[in-house]
């Protein structure tokens, strides 16, 4: 007997040769069969899905597990749960009330184009912190504030004397201290001395992480950026918190880590045209694990944000002359250590938002393949939020796979669109332009950045429309058969996965997602109304009911 025939559904198979099934089959976590290719009788279980729409997993390409998890139990900053600087400050004071002794007080998402174009400050967070320390996240988590206790554990006095990193900045008063705000590299001058998350800790993160998105139908999720908490990681023991977390049951979506670039070393003293391979003990690489956990590409910042004004422009941003934004590392580092990891057989994940340093990435990236030409590499640029027709098409010629984030545009396009101005703004969140030009897209989000919500996603990229109700750019507006595809087959293309998942065929993963209505069907206005019924890994129910 095999395992189960979940039948009488409207199966979008994301296969173009059969797109339409009623039935599939699952046996030992695999589909086996569609609508009557092995009769019910064969089967030890049969799940009536009553005429429900049903699409493959949603597999959302860059997220930030943890970070989901960590934000569950932090101080909720968020523009949809504080309006104004006053119910911030609030917000912090109501946590530090109830933080125990010698406790932090972490906040998470708030972003100042809804506070007046402005950041909380250290001397305003003193004023409600009850002798806590503070450290509070932007939106884009490429900036935090911290107060004046915080700082003077980080070794700065009275905010005293606080240097600049490389790749980062530190507003500070006409008396030189710092005001607060920490500023891409310049946050760990703080983070650093938060205490350091324990395996126990990050697989409890897992955990959480893992349930919130079953709900959401994402069965499987690549987190950017592992094992370095000075950057985007939470612990240099992440990967050590996602075994346990599978040891225990509690990963519940399928995880492909990718490691900070900073984690990798040089692996030995052969050198390539005077490179370095670059790599981690045993050389260990992109594609080591299996199904459930594996290595995928390695990760790095090469700049900041649009929100934030940091990212990497040719042109200064039209709301802050002078301001092109800039870059994390120095130009030699990335250079040195992206072109190591390419000659070590790594897979690269770029972040690479203003388009003078996408230009930079795909200098480094043609030099690469010159020194060791690998084929179907797929190095990524990470969300390639400003992009030229010119530089699309060297994307390209490059093989590049750029890893866009639709519901930016709802949740940032307002303030991205003030950033850049009306000339500049057509450049911002291209989707369509890419398919166009040939390239594959997966789906993400970034959450929680933004909502890690699959169909709020969907919706963003077929309507493009920013939260004030504003058009972004009608002419990259993609279909929701485009946009479904992304999420599913585009994301497992963009981290050498299609092989086994992100379609609903014979041999790959039975993971799905079962919503109560078809999305193919509906007007876009309708589209975010979409729930999801239930949710399926591996042939198995794990939210939901059937």
């Amino acid at each position: 007997m095999f395992d189960v025939l979940y039948t009488n559904g409207t199966i979008h198979t994301q296969d173009p040769r059969r797109p339409m099934a009623k039935a599939l089959g699952v046996h030992q976590g695999r589909i086996i069969c569609l609508d009557d290719q092995v009769e019910t009788r064969h089967f030890a279980q049969v799940v009536d899905l009553g005429g429900a729409s049903v699409v493959p997993g949603f597999n959302d390409a860059h997220l930030h597990l943890t970070f989901i998890g960590d934000a569950l139990r932090q101080v909720d900053l968020r523009p949809q749960a504080v309006k104004t600087m006053d119910e911030l400050l609030a917000a912090v004071d109501s946590a530090a009330r109830e933080a125990s002794d010698g406790a932090w007080v972490i906040g998470t998402g708030y972003d100042q184009n809804f506070l007046g174009d402005a950041h909380p400050t250290a001397l305003a967070l003193d004023a409600v912190s009850h002798g806590h320390p503070v450290f509070l996240w932007h939106v884009s988590r490429h900036m935090a504030v911290a107060n004046t206790h915080a700082f003077e554990l980080s070794g700065y006095p009275e905010r005293r004397n606080v240097p600049v990193p490389d790749g980062g900045a530190v507003p500070k008063d006409s008396a030189g201290l710092a005001l607060g705000l920490l500023q891409e590299t310049a946050r760990a001058l703080v983070l650093d001395h938060i205490p350091a998350k324990t395996i126990e800790d990050v697989a409890e993160l897992v955990a959480a992480g893992s349930q919130e998105m079953l709900k959401l139908g994402v069965t499987s999720i690549t987190e950017p950026g592992v094992g370095a908490p000075d950057h985007i990681g939470q612990s240099t023991v992440d990967l050590a918190g996602y075994q346990l977390a599978r040891e225990r049951g509690q990963l519940g979506v399928r995880a492909t880590l990718m490691p900070y670039l900073t984690t990798l070393h040089p692996l030995d003293t052969d050198k390539v045209d005077g490179h370095t391979r670059y790599g981690l003990d045993l050389g260990l690489r992109s594609g080591l694990g299996d199904d459930f956990l594996r290595l995928g590409p390695t990760k790095v910042l090469s700049d900041g944000s649009l929100i934030g004004r940091s990212a990497f422009m040719c042109c200064d941003y039209a709301i802050d002359e002078g301001n092109r934004g800039l870059l994390q590392f120095p130009e030699d580092t990335l250079r040195e250590k992206l072109i190591g990891a390419h000659l070590a057989g790594w897979q690269l994940a770029v972040h690479a938002i203003g388009d003078a340093a996408l230009d930079v990435v795909m200098d480094i990236v043609a030099e690469a393949q010159s020194l060791l030409p690998r084929t179907d590499a797929r190095h990524r640029i990470e969300h390639a939020s400003m992009a030229s027709d010119a530089q699309i098409a060297r994307m390209v010629q490059l093989g590049l796979v750029p890893v866009p984030q639709g519901r930016f545009i709802h949740e940032l396009g307002d303030g991205v669109a003030t950033a850049l101005g009306a000339e500049r703004q057509p450049l911002a969140y291209r989707v369509k332009s890419f398919l166009d030009a040939g390239l594959v897209i997966p789906g993400s989000t970034d959450a929680p950045v933004v909502s890690a919500d699959p169909i709020l996603n969907i919706a963003s990229l077929v309507q493009r429309t920013t939260q004030g109700g504003a058009p972004f750019t009608d002419s990259e507006k993609l279909t929701v058969a485009q946009a479904v595809h992304a999420y599913t087959v585009g994301s497992a293309y963009a981290v050498h996965e299609e092989h086994y998942k992100g379609k609903l065929v014979p041999g790959q993963l039975a993971d799905f997602v079962v919503l109560s209505q078809d999305l193919y069907e509906i007007d876009a206005e309708q589209i975010a109304e979409t729930r999801v019924q239930a949710t399926v890994v591996g042939g198995a129910l794990v939210y939901g009911d059937l």
